[in-house]
């Protein structure tokens, strides 16, 4: 009966999305391994200067841009860089895969 009543009050007081934990992207991990790809690849349209959203000029930039605007899917789906662009290679499309994900 303890066992029903918790899972009960477990089921009722949390919304799905309250019990999947959010990762924050490790910052360090940004400068060493995520920046350099972003500012080869991307910062000349994606700046402040560039003119088209996301702006990613900053860590926090690029973190918001992870989870507000689906930066992981449009690096993966290669979407991004637009065609024309050179495009990102396996190796760099991991390393930003890897980081979105905090692995």
């Amino acid at each position: 009966m303890r066992y029903s009543l918790f899972l009960f009050f477990l089921c009722t007081s949390c919304t799905y999305n309250e019990l999947i934990t959010i990762c924050e992207p490790d910052e360090q991990e940004f400068f060493e391994l995520v920046q350099p790809i972003i500012q080869s690849n991307c910062i000349s349209c994606h700046s402040q200067s560039g003119g088209l959203p996301p702006v990613l000029e900053t860590f926090d930039d690029v973190v918001d841009a992870v989870k507000e605007q689906s930066l992981k899917y449009q690096v993966t789906s290669r979407e991004m860089p637009p065609y024309g662009v050179d495009p990102l290679s396996s190796s760099e499309i991991n390393i930003i895969a890897k980081w979105a994900d905090c692995e």
